[in-house]
């Protein structure tokens, strides 16, 4: 029996993991805000693996991961045995599993180290061609979007945060302990209008992949209104040069 709801499984595999220590434990705390069908867990060595039903959760698990910046990123879209997973991740089935494997290891040569897979074959109702066309029209903004999270600095991840959990740019600004202008000047560079502009196209085109590869219908839910933050990770609609926030 197959699940008939957006079912995607994100495989996470940390960077440089023989030669650096493991941030397995620490990267599953920063996960666990993240609605999911089954839960992130390690799955081997260095990887975690998580089963998510929203293409919005699943972007909100690639942005903690690449802010953190030590990890590639594989998600597969498609079918998964609706028995299989229980008792948990890592006992799923199922061709979405098996394209998130394809796609982490895929990720291992992206400079954003996010790709998006589907499966090779799918069911009598599925269009093999026409899912690869969206999940790589889906990994072609990822490789826009991941640079600019990973090439953030932490001071202006400071001002981002700061402003994320303020009424205003100017209350953020006392906060920091900085000028007005100077948290205007940080969220310019630290281009998290751009990053947030794209979050829709992400979520659509992944749902469009998943509904090319099992046959259902491409729709997703609402996209959070400005202000809105429904996990960790994915923050509200960025500020304006007004002093106000997009609320």
């Amino acid at each position: 029996m197959w699940h008939d709801r957006l079912m995607f499984v994100v495989t996470i595999d940390q960077r440089r993991s023989r030669t650096s220590a493991d941030r397995v434990p620490a990267l599953l705390d920063a996960l666990d805000g993240v609605p999911v069908a089954a839960a992130f867990e390690r799955t081997a060595g260095d990887e975690v693996q998580g089963l998510l039903d929203d293409p919005a959760a699943v972007r909100s698990a690639l942005l903690i991961a690449l802010r953190k910046g030590d990890w590639h990123c594989g998600v597969g879209a498609g079918d998964v045995d609706d028995e299989s997973f229980a008792t948990g991740t890592r006992a799923g089935r199922g061709a979405a599993y098996i394209a998130a494997r394809e796609a982490v290891d895929a990720a291992k040569g992206l400079p954003g180290s996010v790709a998006i897979r589907v499966p090779g074959e799918t069911t009598t109702r599925g269009n093999v061609s026409a899912a690869a066309a969206w999940a790589a029209d889906c990994e072609a903004v990822w490789a826009l979007v991941a640079p600019l999270v990973l090439g953030r600095t932490e001071a202006q991840w400071r001002v981002v945060d700061a402003v994320d959990r303020s009424t205003t740019q100017a209350a953020a600004a006392d906060e920091l302990g900085i000028t007005p202008a100077s948290v205007t000047g940080a969220l310019r560079a630290s281009r998290i209008r751009d990053e947030r502009a794209a979050y829709p196209a992400l979520d659509r085109l992944l749902a469009g992949a998943h509904a090319a590869a099992t046959g259902e219908s491409p729709t997703v839910r609402p996209s959070p209104a400005a202000g809105e933050s429904p996990t960790r990770g994915d923050r509200p609609a960025a500020t304006d040069s007004r002093g106000k926030a997009d609320r």
